[in-house]
């Protein structure tokens, strides 16, 4: 009878464990779109190409890069991080950029989205430029404010860390993994 009983528990928290988990997997998919057409990072959008002369006259040469099997990572100068295509025909188109602080430079970027959100900006003044229609996620220890445009293909994300605030940006194709 206890026997039966401790499997029973296993079983209702594995189940707990694995809906959450596929709740949050079709979140982005369940939320209502956003219009993010308009939507860039420090004037740059998702899908432009950092070869492109008005990148290059803007940023520069990459400061660092950190390569993966998907993407190329590259930090410019100002602050900004995007992650472009590596091969074809395709290479050097942006899939996503970033805005990120350290620890050292806690809310120092410039940097805004087109609604003027940046670092150390507020999830209650998120929510009063992109509205409403969000999914939430927990990574990394920060709490995710995400919108996305269904018919753009675009996700936004606000990472908060403590006391609420926006601690990192990120605009990306929907398809970046």
């Amino acid at each position: 009878m206890i026997y039966r009983r401790k499997i029973v528990i296993v079983f209702i928290i594995f189940g707990a464990i694995l809906g959450f988990y596929v709740c949050s997997a079709f979140s982005e998919k369940l939320t209502k779109s956003t219009d993010l057409s308009d939507e860039s990072i420090g004037g740059y959008k998702v899908l432009e190409n950092i070869t492109s002369p008005e990148f290059i006259k803007e940023y520069g040469e990459p400061i660092d890069q950190d390569n993966n099997d998907a993407y190329d990572y590259y930090y410019w100068k100002g602050g900004l991080k995007t992650a472009s295509i590596i091969l074809g025909e395709d290479k050097g188109k942006i899939m996503r950029l970033i805005i990120s602080s350290t620890d050292d430079e806690l809310f120092e970027n410039p940097l805004q989205t087109s609604k003027g959100i940046k670092l150390g900006s507020t999830k209650a003044e998120v929510l009063s430029k992109y509205g409403d229609h969000y999914y939430k996620s927990y990574e990394q220890g920060a709490d995710i404010i995400g919108y996305i445009d269904h018919k753009q293909h675009i996700t936004l994300e606000f990472w908060c860390g403590e006391y609420g605030k926006v601690t990192e940006i990120r605009l990306d194709d929907a398809d970046v993994i």
